[in-house]
């Protein structure tokens, strides 16, 4: 009878990897190393993973997971398009702010492990980027559907807040000391959100009988 799966094994084996993978990148961690982290030998790891890059992309794995998870909860009640486009940016810079190994990963990526990419997980990373892009597009509809956001072009809004976000983190990740006196998601998705946000109340007529308007002429005053 083969040996069953240790669920929580597997769990510490992936955070004691992140960390590995984060400090050391690609090349200098070892499974061995791993192992001892999460308290066990190398076969353990093995049993688990077979092998260092099916480790890596496990870790890869979670993190999206983890990121995914916390975008969906985030949407989730929101009282506008404004509030749902806010709540995803912060949600974004958030997760990446309280778990820099996991964002460190991206790094290892794109940088260590760029010739290693087969087509199968560059197509991986690109639906992640295309989510993300997704779901600030959807906000910023639903904004302007409601009143509470202008986008003359939401794909294009969407394509230069999703930039703005990762560059901010590969940014950080760079230069951590230049960049953590401005490291408060909670306002810098306010201050990337403001340029789309209206002020106005929405229209309460629905979809068909809202008339067209207009971004404000002037800079938009803080929001509360």
């Amino acid at each position: 009878m083969a040996r069953p799966i240790d669920v929580e094994l597997r769990a510490r084996l992936v955070l004691a990897a992140t960390e590995a993978f984060a400090r050391q990148g690609f090349g200098a961690t070892t499974m061995t190393g791993v192992g001892a982290a999460a308290g066990v030998t190398k076969g353990g790891v093995y049993f688990h993973f077979r092998s260092k890059e099916e480790l890596f992309f496990a870790v890869l794995d979670h993190w999206r997971g983890a990121l995914r998870e916390r975008l969906d909860r985030a949407a989730v009640g929101a009282a506008s398009g404004a509030a749902a486009l806010v709540a995803t940016l912060r949600a974004f810079l958030a997760l990446h702010v309280e778990s820099p190994a996991g964002a460190r990963l991206l790094r290892v990526l794109t940088g260590e492990l760029q010739d290693r990419l087969t087509a199968a997980i560059r197509a991986d990373a690109r639906e992640e980027h295309r989510a993300l892009r997704a779901r600030l597009r959807d906000a910023l509809i639903q904004g302007g559907r409601d009143g509470s956001a202008f986008a003359g072009d939401p794909v294009l809004a969407s394509f230069l807040l999703a930039a703005s976000v990762l560059g901010l983190v590969d940014q950080w990740l760079a230069a951590p000391r230049d960049v953590e006196p401005f490291l408060d998601p909670a306002g810098l998705a306010e201050a990337l959100a403001a340029p789309w946000l209206t002020g106005r109340e929405p229209d309460r007529r629905g979809d068909e009988g809202a008339h067209p308007f207009v971004p404000p002429a002037g800079p938009l005053a803080p929001r509360d």
